[in-house]
């Protein structure tokens, strides 16, 4: 049930909805079936706050990563947002952006240097040795 909790407050933040602990809760018990009594109700509640709390400090947190790899990256931060979204990068694994930002670099130089002087039989297959020397 912390789970559905915790997801149904994320998508709400994410969407910019209010979140109203009691709507949550209503719906918790109609979806699982529960009946409570006022002090489980009271203490559904109270955990519905924690997780609630917890959601916030999450969403601000990424939206603060967000911010840095959009500038890492030269991106806006609604591209960074929409590669969330789709799966492609996951802000538990930070190393994604770090291999991402290499990607552009070399895209970026190869569309820039090597590909209009049509020096393709001098890139280097290796990735440990870099395409900005030779």
């Amino acid at each position: 049930m912390e789970q559905w909790i915790e997801t149904r407050l994320w998508h709400q933040k994410i969407k910019n909805e209010p979140i109203i602990i009691k709507q949550v809760s209503s719906e918790l018990c109609s979806l699982f079936g529960l009946t409570m009594t006022p002090k489980a109700q009271r203490d559904l509640e109270l955990k519905i706050e924690k997780i609630r709390f917890r959601i916030y400090k999450r969403y601000k947190r990424w939206i603060n990563l967000r911010s840095e790899w959009a500038t890492r990256l030269g991106l806006p931060e609604k591209m960074i947002q929409r590669w969330f979204r789709s799966g492609w990068i996951d802000p538990q694994k930070p190393e994604t952006i770090n291999a991402l930002e290499g990607m552009i670099f070399e895209r970026d130089y190869y569309c820039r240097f090597i590909g209009p002087r049509g020096a393709d039989d001098k890139l280097p297959e290796d990735p440990d040795i870099s395409i900005t020397t030779g």
